[in-house]
């Protein structure tokens, strides 16, 4: 009885079409690149606000796929938010990482702000674990 409560207990569910967001904005493009690292942790992703620009009313996407909405990351702040917020079109969040895991987790690579519906992304610096390959070339 109890591997069956943790097997169930394991597997959270990484779809819910109730949850479905937006397709990625392709049109909108990349602009500039903020000092606001990102920093993906097991469970969470932690955003550190280096500038002095406050952004309110923001959507924030991650690996051009997955994206949560956020009131506001103030300039300075530190914040983290789960992996598992973050959804796609089709409802389903990136992997996380952790203890209880059952798959490889999602690495995350890009991370850009929506700030409306009309102006270029703002890209932010991602800090990336040193086993995670960027592409096939990438000798790490």
């Amino acid at each position: 009885m109890l591997p069956a409560l943790l097997s169930v207990g394991c597997n959270a569910n990484l779809f819910d079409p109730k949850l479905a967001t937006r397709p990625y904005p392709e049109a909108l493009q990349q602009g500039t690149v903020v000092q606001v690292q990102v920093v993906p942790l097991q469970t969470q992703i932690r955003f550190i606000n280096a500038t002095s620009t406050s952004y309110d009313n923001i959507d924030i996407w991650i690996n051009r796929r997955f994206v949560k909405h956020v009131e506001r990351l103030h300039a300075g702040e530190q914040m983290e938010l789960e992996i598992v917020d973050f959804r796609d079109q089709w409802g389903q969040c990136p992997q996380p990482g952790g203890f209880w895991r059952t798959r490889p987790p999602t690495p995350i690579v890009i991370t850009q702000i929506q700030l409306d519906e009309t102006q270029p992304l703002v890209g932010l610096v991602t800090i990336l674990p040193a086993d995670v390959k960027v592409n096939s070339r990438d000798p790490r």
